[in-house]
C-alpha cells in the first residue's frame, strides 16, 4: 500500500460515502468534525511527527468525513430554489432552460436534459436551479445541444423503487443530476426561445460531430445494423430494440452494447498508429492522442467506463512520455477517484461496479489464469499460430471478467450466462471489426466515397452477421440460468472463496481455505434451518392503477390475488409480478384468485400464467367479450389449469393452518346485476389465527350491501379497501361491520380518477384506521404469527429490501 497513495485515499473517502448513504448522519456536525482530524493529520505530516498508522487514521477519517459530506450534499440536501422543490405539483408549471446535453433518441421519443433557470409558479416568475427530463413523446421536432426552451407541463418526480429489489429509476436519474420529469405530448407545450448557448467545444467540435455520425448510421443501414452501431460508435443506445438487447443480455455480451475501456483502447491504437506514421515527435504523439481520447470521453456523454478508461490511458501515455514506471491498481484508483469526487453517487451504478470490477478482476486472475499448467502447455503447443494465441489472450480475459462479475450480474441481471465465454470468441472481434470498418466508412464517406461504400458493406456484414449469431445463440437450450436470490453476504462469500481458491499453492490458503469451507458449511445449515418459519406474509405489490396481492403460507403454498394491468406499453405481470416471484424463489402459484375481469386485475396473468405453473385459479365465473378475457379462457384450457367458480359461502381448507371465506358474489346477485362487474367481484377473508385479512375487489355500493352482516365474520384487521378508495366504494355500514386497525389501497400515482377519495379517506381517519397506500408506501408487505400484525419495513436506504 506504501505505493498507492491514491488507493488508499480511494478506500477511506469510499467508506465516507457508503456511511452517508445507509446511515444518513447529519452534515453540519460532521463537517465540524472533519477539521478536527484533518488538522492534526496536516500537522503531523509537515513536522513529520507521530507514528505512521496514527498519521494514516488521522487523515483516513478527514477522507472518510469528508465522503459523508460530499455525499449528504449530492443526494441529501437541495436548497429553496432548487427544481426538486416544485416536483409532484397538480398544477401545470411553465419551465425556462437550456439543454446541456446531446438529445437521446429512443424508438418512441427523444429525451432532453435541461438545466431549468426560471420557473411560473404560483403566479410568480422564480430563479431555480437544477437539471430536469424533458420527454418528448412521438413528437417531430429537432432541438440541440445549446437551445433555451420554455417548456409547460407537469413537474414530477421520477419514478423510485416501489416493490422490494425493483429497479430504482430516480436514483438512476439522480446519479445523472436530473431530479424532474416533464412529459411533453403536444408541439404547444414546448418553445424555442433562442440558440447557440452552452460550451465551444461541446457545441462546435463534439457535438456536431456526433450528429454526422449518428445521421450516417442511420442514413446508411437497416434499422437494427444502425441502432447497434450507434451504440458501439458513440454509446446512443436509445433505438436498440428491447428483443436485442435482452438477446445481448441473455448470451453474456451486453457489455458489447456498452462503450468501455477497450472502445478507448482502440482509439489509441488507431491515434498512436496514425500520428506515429507522420513521424511526429513522440511528445506530440502522446499529447494529441490524449486529446483524442478526451474528444471521445464528451463525445460518448462522459460514460464513467468511458472516462475510468481515458484517465487511466492518459495517465499511461504520460507515463511513457516521462519514463516513469506506473502501479496499474493505483491509476485505476485514481481514475475511480476523478469520478467519485464529481458524481458520488456513481458508486452505486451498476455500470460503475462492473467497470472496475471488470479491470481490477482481469488484471488480478489473468496472469494466475495463464500460469496454470495446462494453459501454458496449450500456449506452448501452439506457440508458432499467432491466431490461437490472440485466442486463447481473449478467452483469459473474458474468463478473468466473468469471474470478478459474476456476482454483480447476478444481482443486478438475475442470470449466468453459460454461453459467456464462447461468444465473447466471436462477438468481440466482429464488434471490433464492425466498429473499425464502420468508423473507416464515416471517414472516407466524406472524401473518398466509392472506398466508403466498400467499407459499408464489410460493416453491414460484420454487423448483420453479429446480430444473427447473437439471436440464435441467446435461443438455445440452458443459454442462462436464472438466479434472483443473491445477497451482499453471498458476493462476499464468492470473492473470498475464489481467492482462495487462486493462491491455493500457498500453504496459507490452503489451511484458511479448509477453515473457510467449514464456516460456509455451518452457515448454510444454519440459514436453511433459520428460513422454516410459521409466519404469514401478505404483499400487497404496487402495480400501480390496479390490484396485485401476493400471499405465502406457512405450509409453503402461494396465492396471488389480481394480476394488475396490462397496456399497449406495460405490462404489470411482466414488469413487477414474475420478476419478484422468481426473487421470492417462487416457481408455482397454488391459487390465482381472479375477483373479476376488468383490465387493471386480469391484465399481468396471461405472462404469469405461461411463466409459472398454476395450479387452481378461481374467479367468480362472469366474462366479458374482450381479447383480454379470451387469452384468459385459453390459457386456462391449452395449459390444463384447474378453474374452481367460487360462489359466497364456500370455505377453503387447502392451505391449513389458514382458512379462506368466500364473501361475494352469490348466484342470486350475478342473476340480478349481469352487468355490474365490479360488483360482482370475488371477495374473500383470510384468517390465520386471530389475525384477519379481508380482499374486496372492486365490490361497489350494491356489493357492499349484497355481502352477509354476520355479526363478527366481517371484523378483520386489515382491509384491501375496494375499487382503488372510490367514492362509490367503503360506505360506513360495510367499514363499521369489518372496523379494521389497517387499511390498504391500491392506487396509481396522480391517477386521472381521483382515487382515493376524500370522503373515503374522511372515514378511515374517523375509526382510527391505520391507512396504507400503495401510491405514497408503495409495496406493503405485512407479517403475522397469527397472534401479532407487522408491518415489513423494506424501504429504506440502509435496509432497501426485506430478507426472506
Amino acid at each position: 500500500m506504501k505505493t498507492k497513495p491514491g488507493l488508499k485515499v480511494l478506500i477511506f473517502y469510499s467508506l465516507g460515502l457508503l456511511a452517508g448513504r445507509y446511515f444518513d448522519p447529519p452534515v453540519a456536525p460532521i463537517l465540524f468534525v472533519c477539521l478536527v482530524p484533518a488538522v492534526f493529520a496536516s500537522i503531523c505530516w509537515l513536522v513529520d511527527k507521530g507514528h505512521p498508522v496514527f498519521r494514516t487514521m488521522c487523515l483516513g477519517s478527514a477522507l472518510a468525513i469528508l465522503g459523508i459530506v460530499r455525499y449528504e450534499l449530492t443526494a441529501g440536501y437541495f436548497p429553496p430554489d432548487h427544481v426538486s422543490r416544485f416536483t409532484n405539483h397538480d398544477d401545470l408549471l411553465v419551465v425556462r432552460g437550456m439543454v446541456i446535453r446531446y438529445p437521446e433518441r429512443r424508438l418512441a421519443k427523444l429525451n432532453l436534459i435541461v438545466a431549468s433557470h426560471e420557473i411560473y409558479f404560483d403566479q410568480k416568475v422564480r430563479p431555480i436551479h437544477g437539471n430536469i427530463l424533458l420527454s418528448l413523446i412521438e413528437l417531430d421536432t429537432t432541438f440541440q445541444y445549446g437551445d433555451e426552451l420554455v417548456v409547460r407541463g407537469k413537474l414530477r418526480k421520477p419514478k423510485d423503487r416501489r416493490n422490494p429489489g425493483e429497479f430504482d429509476y430516480r436514483e438512476y436519474l439522480l446519479a445523472q443530476g436530473i431530479h424532474g420529469i416533464i412529459s411533453v405530448n403536444n408541439v404547444y407545450q414546448i418553445k424555442r426561445v433562442s440558440t447557440g448557448n452552452g460550451n465551444w467545444f461541446l457545441r462546435e467540435l463534439v457535438y456536431p460531430t456526433k450528429e454526422y455520425l449518428e445521421y450516417f448510421t442511420r442514413n446508411s443501414f437497416p434499422q437494427q445494423e444502425a441502432a447497434l452501431l450507434s451504440g458501439l460508435l458513440i454509446g446512443e443506445r436509445g433505438e436498440i430494440s428491447r428483443e436485442l438487447s435482452d438477446a445481448f443480455s441473455k448470451l453474456g455480451v451486453i457489455h458489447i452494447l456498452a462503450v468501455s475501456g477497450s472502445h478507448v483502447a482502440f482509439i489509441i491504437l488507431i491515434f498512436m498508429g496514425v500520428i506515429g506514421f507522420l513521424r511526429l515527435p513522440y511528445w506530440l504523439q502522446v499529447w494529441l492522442t490524449i486529446f483524442a481520447i478526451i474528444f471521445y470521453a464528451y463525445l460518448t456523454n462522459l460514460n464513467p467506463p468511458v472516462v475510468r478508461s481515458s484517465i487511466m490511458g492518459a495517465l499511461l501515455l504520460l507515463a511513457t512520455l516521462l519514463e516513469r514506471k506506473t502501479d496499474i491498481y493505483n491509476t485505476l484508483a485514481i481514475s475511480a477517484l476523478f469520478i467519485l469526487v464529481f458524481n458520488p453517487l456513481e458508486l452505486f451504478q451498476a455500470g460503475f461496479q462492473l467497470s472496475f470490477f471488470a479491470v481490477v478482476t482481469i488484471v488480478y486472475f489473468y496472469p494466475r489464469l495463464k500460469k496454470l499448467g495446462r494453459v501454458q502447455h496449450l500456449y506452448n503447443r501452439f506457440k508458432k499460430y499467432a491466431v490461437v494465441h490472440h485466442s486463447l489472450d481473449l478467452l483469459l480475459v473474458s474468463a478473468a471478467a466473468f469471474l470478478g462479475t459474476l456476482p454483480l450480474t447476478i444481482f443486478y441481471f438475475n442470470r449466468i450466462p453459460n454461453f459467456s465465454l464462447p461468444a465473447n470468441l466471436l462477438v468481440v472481434p466482429l464488434s471490433f471489426v464492425g466498429l473499425a470498418s464502420g468508423l473507416a466508412a464515416a471517414v472516407f464517406g466524406l472524401f473518398m466515397p466509392v472506398v466508403g461504400k466498400l467499407y459499408l458493406a464489410a460493416t453491414w456484414f460484420f454487423l448483420h452477421v453479429m446480430i444473427k449469431f447473437v439471436e440464435w445463440a441467446s435461443q438455445l437450450p440452458l443459454a442462462q440460468f436464472e438466479v434472483y436470490r443473491f445477497s451482499t453476504g453471498a458476493a462476499v462469500c464468492y470473492f473470498v472463496g475464489l481467492f482462495l481458491l487462486f493462491n491455493f499453492q500457498r500453504p496459507v490458503a490452503r489451511r484458511w481455505l479448509i477453515i473457510y469451507g467449514l464456516v460456509l458449511a455451518n452457515l448454510l445449515i444454519w440459514k436453511h434451518y433459520g428460513q422454516i418459519q410459521n409466519d404469514l406474509r401478505v404483499m400487497f405489490l404496487d402495480v400501480g392503477q390496479g390490484d396485485a396481492a401476493l400471499i405465502r403460507f406457512p405450509n409453503g403454498k402461494n396465492m396471488l390475488i389480481d394480476g394488475g394491468p396490462r397496456g399497449s406499453h406495460s405490462d404489470a405481470g411482466a414488469w413487477v409480478i414474475a420478476p419478484y416471484l422468481r426473487r421470492e424463489g417462487i416457481h408455482q402459484i397454488d391459487a390465482l384468485v381472479l375477483s373479476h375481469t376488468d383490465a387493471d386485475h386480469l391484465g399481468g396473468f396471461p405472462h404469469v400464467m405461461r411463466n409459472f405453473k398454476v395450479r387452481e385459479i378461481w374467479d367468480n365465473g362472469q366474462m366479458q367479450d374482450t381479447q383480454l378475457c379470451r387469452e384468459y379462457l385459453a390459457l386456462i384450457d391449452s395449459l390444463r389449469i384447474i378453474r374452481r367458480v367460487l360462489r359466497a359461502g364456500a370455505v377453503v381448507d387447502d392451505f391449513a393452518p389458514a382458512k379462506i371465506f368466500i364473501l361475494h358474489p352469490t348466484d342470486k346477485f350475478i342473476q340480478d346485476n349481469p352487468a355490474k362487474l365490479n360488483d360482482a367481484s370475488l371477495s374473500l377473508k383470510l384468517c390465520y389465527g386471530e389475525m384477519d385479512f379481508i380482499f374486496m375487489g372492486d365490490v361497489e355500493e350494491a356489493g357492499e350491501q349484497a355481502i352477509p352482516k354476520l355479526g363478527e365474520l366481517l371484523q378483520s384487521e386489515v382491509l384491501k379497501v375496494s375499487h382503488h378508495g372510490s367514492r362509490t366504494s367503503s360506505r360506513q355500514q360495510i367499514l363499521d361491520y369489518v372496523h379494521p386497525e389497517v387499511a390498504v389501497i391500491s392506487v396509481g400515482e396522480q391517477n386521472k380518477f381521483g382515487h382515493p377519495d376524500v370522503e373515503v379517506m374522511a372515514r378511515l381517519s374517523a375509526m382510527k384506521t391505520q391507512v396504507l397506500r400503495t401510491d405514497r408506501d408503495a409495496a406493503v408487505i405485512f407479517e403475522t404469527d397469527g397472534r401479532t400484525l407487522k408491518l415489513a419495513r423494506w424501504k429504506s436506504a440502509g435496509n432497501p429490501e426485506l430478507k426472506p
